[in-house]
């Protein structure tokens, strides 16, 4: 069984509090936020109603942690957004991670290549 981290992160500010780690095995099992809660000691100690967890797919964003100089979760999509090194020295701001504009990108890309297909068939025949 593979189970993806789990992200701890401050309702009201997106700090990540926690991360557990990504699961590869036969006897691996799903823990609920409670389950989490009392067993983590990076955890305890926090109000559950001030913490939320988000659930990762098995290596998502693998690269993007990587690369990154940190992430957060956005407080209002709920998602992750990460702070890349730029070449001009400083970091760039919180971004969505660069796995995802990648696969937009190149779903994009298909539909432009798509359409110009289309296109080229169209006036080819005329």
């Amino acid at each position: 069984m593979k189970i993806g981290p789990k992200v701890y992160w401050r309702k009201s500010s997106g700090e990540v509090i926690f991360m557990t780690s990504q699961v590869e095995s036969e006897s691996a099992r799903e823990t609920t936020k409670e389950d989490d809660m009392g067993f983590y000691p990076q955890l305890k100690g926090y109000d559950p109603g001030q913490v939320d967890v988000l659930k990762l797919e098995f290596d998502k964003y693998t690269e993007d942690f990587y690369h990154a100089t940190s992430y957060r979760v956005n407080p209002d999509t709920k998602t992750m957004e990460f702070t890349y090194p730029s070449n001009s020295g400083s970091d760039s701001p919180p971004t969505k991670p660069l796995t995802d504009q990648v696969a937009e990108l190149k779903t994009r890309q298909d539909s432009t290549e798509a359409a110009m297909l289309t296109l080229m068939d169209v006036t080819t025949k005329s």
